[in-house]
């Protein structure tokens, strides 16, 4: 593994500033000390079969860390003939699998499951041919899950035709994935029962925290009260308090949407509040996760406007 700090610049990073440049900035947020490293992993290239089987499959494992707010795969495929490039080979797609927790469960062949099976969901790029003997494909998850992480590759079911073993050189697929992560250092952390004073800038369009929910939590609530585009005297930092009945003193429109999710940064279908209806804006989650973080999302509407609120989280333990 190599690591990459800040944005990923330095001599001989063009590949990766070009991979990065269109994902990485999906929250705009750098609050304090929080800054962005890059990772980048490889695995060595091989050799990949035609599908008969789940046995045919080339399977790559990857671990994605935590608060990792981008993951890019590079997928790269060549021929080899005789030890040489293959430019003559014929052009086969291949196809890739991607899961995260587990191996990816395929069905190439497109027979059928036994009644009433689950078949887990999981990503699929197929990788066409763009040079005589090299193709290369991108694939991006926005927020992955940490933790392992699974690919799949193989190319298509042969087509039955009989060929001399010996008589010209195998045609040979050699498949090659990279993994390159960009993941925030330093994402502030909220403790059950305190409330802080915060403030998203004008130029600035979400600020990202985290919590750590323990075992035998039933329910966490966040909570974002005081919410104005207007500054207001700071409260005692880390003032244990229920804001519960709290408003916006000053009749502002609190132009923000609360966003939680368990063990990676909330994307765009993760539990979320418009704060604009609310007053205190309070968003549940009953059944939590335990021994895993938490985070949350503050994320403006567009304004020119500072944001100032203050926000905190109240876990009720089980009964």
């Amino acid at each position: 593994m190599r690591r990459l700090n800040g944005s990923g610049s330095g001599s001989g990073m063009g590949g990766l500033r070009l991979l990065l440049g269109i994902y990485s900035y999906t929250f705009l947020l750098l609050p304090g000390d929080c800054h962005f490293v890059t990772d980048y992993f490889t695995r060595t290239p091989r050799k990949l079969n035609a599908f008969r089987s789940f046995a045919s499959v080339e399977l790559f494992h990857f671990s994605v860390p935590e608060d990792t707010v981008v993951a890019v795969w590079n997928l790269i495929t060549f021929k080899e003939q005789g030890g040489t490039f293959g430019d003559s080979c014929p052009d086969r797609n291949v196809t890739v699998y991607f899961r995260s927790g587990a191996p990816p469960v395929i069905n190439p062949l497109h027979t059928r499951f036994p009644r009433d099976t689950i078949v887990p969901g999981s990503f699929a790029v197929t990788l066409t041919w763009t040079l005589p003997n090299r193709t290369t494909g991108v694939f991006n998850v926005t927020s992955p899950l940490p933790g392992d992480w699974f690919l799949a590759a193989h190319l298509p079911k042969d087509e039955g035709k009989i060929s001399v073993k010996g008589l010209y050189e195998e045609c040979q697929y050699l498949f090659q994935p990279q993994l390159i992560v960009q993941r925030l250092i330093g994402i502030s952390v909220l403790y059950p029962g305190y409330f802080i004073d915060q403030m998203i800038p004008a130029h600035n369009r979400s600020v990202l925290y985290k919590v750590f929910i323990p075992s035998y939590v039933s329910r966490v609530k966040v909570q974002l009260a005081n919410c104005s585009t207007h500054p207001r005297d700071q409260q005692t930092r880390g003032q244990t308090e229920d804001t519960r009945g709290q408003g916006d003193s000053t009749g502002d429109s609190c132009s923000v949407v609360l966003k939680i999710r368990a063990r990676a940064p909330p994307v765009h279908n993760s539990s979320a509040l418009d704060c604009r209806e609310w007053s205190p804006c309070e968003l549940d989650t009953p059944l939590p996760a335990w021994e895993h973080w938490y985070y949350i999302l503050v994320e403006r509407y567009l304004s020119n406007q500072d944001v100032y609120f203050r926000i905190g989280v109240q876990v009720t333990g089980r009964q």
